[in-house]
């Protein structure tokens, strides 16, 4: 069985997609504050962090023993930005929405877009929070293809 690494996996495709760079502004992990080393950001004020918060259900058959090994990663994803304005957390919503990465089944959203916040970080930075579910089959072998929500799935 190959061990994957959600939110690792989550904060590459942002990063392939262009909303930012993973070490400099996405981050794995929880929220962390703002901090600098001389006039150098560490962690900056505008940044992404990309967790689990709490892991899925225990996989269960749902079409068969086929099924047995497909795991559903709740996801949380902090987006902090100085600005008032919600663009960045949007466009990391509708970047996930409109996707699937390789070797997932399908990010399902949570919500039908980011949810902001209320009241202002210790940093002056606004929080905005997506959550989604990360559905993918544990076993290394296999491919997709369907439209349904979990796909139809082969297997070698």
């Amino acid at each position: 069985m190959a061990v994957r690494y959600v939110a690792n996996d989550i904060a590459d495709v942002l990063e392939t997609e262009g909303i930012g760079t993973v070490g400099t502004n996405i981050f794995r992990g929880p929220l962390r504050p703002f901090t600098q080393l001389s006039s150098t950001d560490v962690i900056p004020r505008n940044a992404l962090f990309v967790s689990l918060p709490i892991p899925g259900p225990d996989p269960v058959p749902m079409a068969g023993s086929a099924y047995e090994m497909i795991r559903i990663a709740s996801v949380q994803i902090i987006v902090r930005n100085t600005d008032t304005s919600s663009n960045k957390a949007q466009q990391t919503y509708d970047v996930l929405a409109s996707l699937t990465p390789d070797n997932y089944i399908a990010l399902e959203m949570i919500g039908s877009g980011p949810a902001y916040i209320p009241g202002i970080d210790a940093n002056r930075g606004n929080l905005w929070t997506i959550n989604l579910h990360a559905i993918y089959d544990q076993r290394e072998s296999k491919s997709y293809y369907g439209t349904g929500v979990y796909g139809t799935a082969t297997y070698s």
